[in-house]
């Protein structure tokens, strides 16, 4: 390979890799919106509507529907965290890039802030918590379907 052949690969990956930082950034961003959205509508729907489903006071598994309530609520409050949880991890990864650019510090190439690092188990606590809010009302409605 020529000179020119390893600077247009270079080039090439530089360019390939910006898209794909792009595409990470605009799936996590939507993700979060989504499900922040949909967690809240499910625990809106879940409260306006549970009296179509069940008489509260008599209701079979109700501990199973509080636990949806509380799932919902939670997975709310972990993305609405997050925000600016996000914030926080990507004016790290800022320094970490100042650090390994302009210091040639190597080791800040793959470095994760504790905030990058907390972000990921709050996203994967909040899609999980989502699963468990909805699989607790589909439980408790198929429990108490008259």
């Amino acid at each position: 390979m020529t000179e020119d052949d390893d600077k247009r690969r270079r080039n090439l990956y530089d360019e390939h890799r910006r898209q794909t930082w792009q595409d990470i950034q605009s799936s996590t961003d939507n993700f979060d919106k989504n499900i922040l959205a949909v967690s809240s509508a499910a625990l809106g729907f879940s409260l306006a509507f549970i009296k179509d489903f069940a008489h509260l006071p008599t209701a079979a598994w109700r501990p199973v529907l509080y636990a949806s309530w509380l799932c919902f609520a939670t997975c709310i409050v972990m993305t609405v965290f997050s925000f600016r949880l996000s914030v926080a991890a990507l004016n790290k990864q800022l320094e970490y890039l100042r650090e390994y650019y302009e210091n040639e510090k190597e080791e800040y190439l793959t470095k994760k802030s504790t905030a990058g690092k907390v972000l990921d188990v709050f996203t994967w606590l909040a899609a999980s918590l989502f699963l468990g809010g909805i699989i607790c009302t589909m439980m408790f409605c198929i429990k108490n379907v008259h």
